[in-house]
C-alpha cells in the first residue's frame, strides 16, 4: 500500500522549510539519507506499542512523512516511528536544513549585501514566515561562532582585522 504516513513534529520554521521543498505530505527523495533512517527505524505497531500520540507534544507543529517503499518493510504492516527513529530523523532533516541554509549564505558573509536582509530573502524563497526569521538567523549565528571559537574566523570579524589596503588594522 503506497502513500502510508506517520507523523514528525519539529520547529515551525523547518516544518515551512520542509514542506517547501519536499511538498505536503513530505516525500523525501529516493536513496537518501532521510528514507534509510525511516526503514532503519519504522516498525509494526504492536499492542504494547504507545498509543498514538503518545509521545507528541502539542508545543510544535507536526508534518506528515510518506514511508519509502520497500519490500522488506512493506508499509501496510510497517507504519509506526518510535521516539528514537523520530529524533534520529528529525535531527537529519536538521542537519540537511543547515547544510542549505550555510551553503546559502557563507558566500554572503563577505558581500556588501547586509546578511540579515539576505536571511529575510532566504525564509522568503524557502517558504518561512518572516516571523521565524529570528530563529533562523540565531541558527546561522550559532554556526558561524562555533567556527570562530574553534579558530575559523568567517566573515565580518576577519574584515575588522585588515584595511582594504591589507594592512592590520590598529587600534585607537
Amino acid at each position: 500500500m503506497k502513500g502510508m504516513t506517520f507523523t514528525l513534529q519539529m520547529e515551525q520554521y523547518m516544518r515551512q522549510w520542509l514542506i517547501h521543498s519536499l511538498g505536503e505530505p513530505v516525500a523525501f527523495p529516493p536513496q537518501s539519507y532521510e528514507n534509510s533512517i525511516i526503514l532503519r527505524y519504522i516498525s509494526k505497531r504492536t499492542e504494547a506499542s504507545c498509543p498514538a500520540g503518545g509521545h507528541r507534544s502539542d508545543s510544535l507543529p507536526s508534518v506528515e512523512v510518506i514511508i519509502p517503499d520497500s519490500n522488506e518493510k512493506p508499509s501496510e504492516f510497517y507504519h509506526h516511528m518510535g521516539r528514537r527513529g523520530c529524533r534520529a530523523l528529525v535531527a537529519a532533516i536538521d542537519n540537511l536544513f543547515r547544510l542549505d541554509l550555510w551553503s546559502a549564505c557563507a558566500p554572503q558573509i563577505h558581500s556588501r549585501v547586509e546578511l540579515n536582509s539576505f536571511i529575510d530573502e532566504w525564509c522568503e524563497r524557502h517558504g518561512i514566515d518572516l516571523d521565524f526569521r529570528e530563529a533562523v538567523r540565531q541558527k546561522f549565528y550559532r554556526m558561524r561562532k562555533s567556527y570562530r571559537e574553534k579558530g575559523i574566523i568567517l566573515g565580518k570579524f576577519h574584515e575588522k582585522r585588515y584595511h582594504e589596503t591589507g594592512k592590520k588594522r590598529t587600534r585607537p
